[in-house]
């Protein structure tokens, strides 16, 4: 039932690496620091409940998701594009990513340009089920429900071509491979309540607002597994240089599956068996944790705007916003054993490189005949299929119990709002490589104008250093008791010509009192 929440709506973004996407804020490049105020301000600025952009007291919402797509293949064509959707959230299908020399050159070609040696890509969904956020002259609360899968991988430059990069007179192969995958659900309450001490210190047209937003995790599905696996030979020397480094810690059905796989079962077998589908997989607990939201909103009126000095709930009109906040503070502690690989690390000095294609050599790894896209069960097929080496059978695991901490993110951003135009800027950062974040600065500008108080207009942008820039649009209907939001985008590779679709999304109805 979960899982079919969580498609019925379904909508692409480009928009990654953000705590909380919306309908509305994917429509403005991904931010949102300043500009969410309902209920969904709980994931990623919590004292923005306080700020009175409508003429209402009350939010209720009962569905809103979003999920994001950066692929490793994508395709112009829509249909070709929602079917390549599928292969990053459905179990591991033999034969369903298969790839030629000319897909592994376009691969190349789009992730590897200025001889990078990784590439990464996620996906992820992210469901609001219900929200509901009150407003008082100086204090507001809500509550929230959210549900959320994310998936993160790194590819090294070496699966889809022998070629190496040659820096330095050092030619260098990578042939890593990692894969961070979450589930997460979500139950949030926020509050927030403006500090006299700070207010008034410019003019009485000023506010300072604090929220903070704890919340209650049951967890599902864990994966972070991290295999460095690189291959360097000097100009002068015969000798390669092989140097591994492999971690790894899973809970759940991957965890099954890989344990299965060490006793003596097939990968494939193990998969097709103890590996279920999303749609029921969603619905197990694994475990629990506790988190917490936390941000600030410096919020100046000016002009004729004066509803900072007003008790009573009015709609601010003409204000500069200021914001900063920390998403995701705290950790989840499985209750089931996992499968454990504490970093361990390797290096032989051998007389072949990957590119040799020779099969006689314990290290040679020939080119791999299907692209890695982070598919539940393909970590583990992946290595058994397409590597001459796997780091599970090279390295000693254990089985335990284990903790991780929540994929902690640090926003900023600025908003000017004058009358029916909003212009924003946002910044954030995750302060780890995980399945919902990565240590990549994220940059996301928009604007939202009203030509019909009623209809409101965005689009935006969304810039992130060696990943496809995104271009998104969308509009909502917006009455007094009710709102409905769309969005749409595209994405473009920062390194070619081509375009592709890459956002629909649609927001359930969501009222106003």
């Amino acid at each position: 039932m979960l899982f079919t929440l969580l498609l019925s709506t379904l909508a692409w973004c480009a928009t990654i690496a953000q705590p909380v996407v919306t309908p509305q804020n994917m429509a403005l490049g991904g931010g949102g620091v300043t500009y969410i105020t309902d209920y969904n301000a709980n994931f990623i600025n919590p004292a923005n409940l306080l700020i009175k952009d409508r003429k209402r007291s009350i939010d209720i919402g009962l569905f809103s998701t979003t999920t994001s797509f950066n692929a490793v293949r994508n395709h112009e064509n829509l249909f070709n594009q929602l079917d390549n959707y599928r292969l990053y959230f459905e179990n591991y299908d033999e034969g369903s990513y298969d790839v030629s020399m000319t897909e592994k050159r376009d691969i190349i070609e789009d992730h590897y340009k200025r001889e990078r040696l990784l590439s990464v890509h996620q996906a992820n969904m992210q469901s609001t089920l219900f929200g509901l956020s009150w407003k008082r002259s100086d204090k507001a609360y809500s509550i929230a429900m959210r549900s959320r899968v994310g998936s993160t991988i790194g590819t090294g430059r070496n699966w889809y071509t022998s070629q190496p990069v040659v820096r330095d007179n050092v030619s260098m192969w990578n042939q890593s491979l990692n894969h961070d995958y979450q589930i997460l659900h979500e139950i949030s309450f926020g509050y927030a309540e403006t500090l006299p001490l700070f207010n008034g210190l410019s003019s009485r047209l000023d506010r300072f607002m604090i929220g903070i937003a704890p919340k209650f995790i049951i967890a599902g599905a864990y994966q972070n597994a991290e295999w460095k696996n690189t291959y360097n030979k000097a100009a002068t020397s015969d000798d390669v240089n092989r140097s591994q480094t492999f971690s790894c810690r899973a809970v759940g059905s991957i965890s099954d599956v890989t344990k299965a796989y060490l006793e003596g079962e097939p990968a494939d077998n193990a998969t097709t068996n103890l590996l279920p589908s999303l749609k029921n997989e969603i619905q197990n607990v694994y475990g629990y944790g506790v988190g917490l939201d936390v941000g600030f909103t410096y919020l100046l009126t000016f002009g004729s705007d004066f509803s900072t000095l007003n008790d009573r709930v009015e709609q601010t009109r003409k204000s500069l916003r200021v914001s900063f906040s920390i998403t995701d503070i705290g950790f989840v502690k499985y209750n089931k054993q996992g499968i454990v690989y504490d970093e361990q690390s390797q290096n032989t000095t051998i007389t072949t490189s990957p590119s040799s294609g020779s099969s006689s050599s314990h290290y040679a790894t020939d080119e791999a005949t299907e692209m890695f896209v982070g598919a539940p069960g393909q970590y583990l097929n992946y290595l058994v299929n397409q590597s001459n080496t796997n780091p599970f059978n090279t390295f000693d695991y254990s089985e335990e119990y284990f903790s991780t901490m929540l994929p902690t993110a640090v926003n900023t951003g600025i908003m000017l709002e004058l009358n029916r135009i909003k212009m924003m800027g946002d910044f954030s950062v995750g302060l780890s490589n995980n399945a919902f974040n990565t240590t990549k600065l994220v940059t996301s500008v928009g604007m939202e104008l009203r030509p019909i108080k009623f209809l409101p207009l965005r689009g935006g942008i969304q810039i992130i250093p060696g990943l496809p820039g995104s271009f998104n649009v969308g509009t909502a209907i917006e009455t007094k008791k009710w709102d409905l939001s769309l969005s749409a985008g595209v994405s473009a590779r920062a390194f070619t010509n081509g375009t592709y679709t890459s956002g629909i999304g649609v927001a359930a109805l969501q009222f106003h009192l």
